[in-house]
């Protein structure tokens, strides 16, 4: 039956069983159509918005073609959000533009 945005629909999961599963938006998934994993930037109509962690150029994916990815905890990304974070809420941009270069960098040399 067709739905509508308002109307969220059961997804399916690789395996073809039901599945709720709903990123929000920051967090990793798996995109199983490109082979790929992203950072949700955003979503809408039951398509998310994303893009590689560190940066990159966005693709869009359907919500039943997304895993959630399970990482282990990072300390150094940690420090790097904590910067980003004090950089922003002190209204430093030019800082907080470092701390987003410095957490491409940690992705692409720590989790790539």
């Amino acid at each position: 039956m067709p739905h509508t945005p308002e109307q969220p629909r059961e997804a399916l999961t690789v395996t073809g069983t039901p599945s709720t599963y709903a990123p929000a938006t920051g967090d990793l998934v798996w995109d199983t159509t490109t082979k790929r994993v992203g950072e949700v930037m955003d979503t809408r109509w039951m398509r998310y918005q994303l893009r590689p962690p560190g940066g990159g150029i966005e693709w869009h994916a359907a919500a039943e073609n997304l895993l959630p990815v399970t990482q282990p905890h990072c300390m150094e990304c940690d420090r790097i959000k904590a910067g980003h974070r004090d950089a922003t809420a002190g209204g430093n941009r030019r800082l907080a533009e470092e701390w987003t270069m410095a957490m491409g960098r940690h992705q692409r040399t720590a989790h790539s």
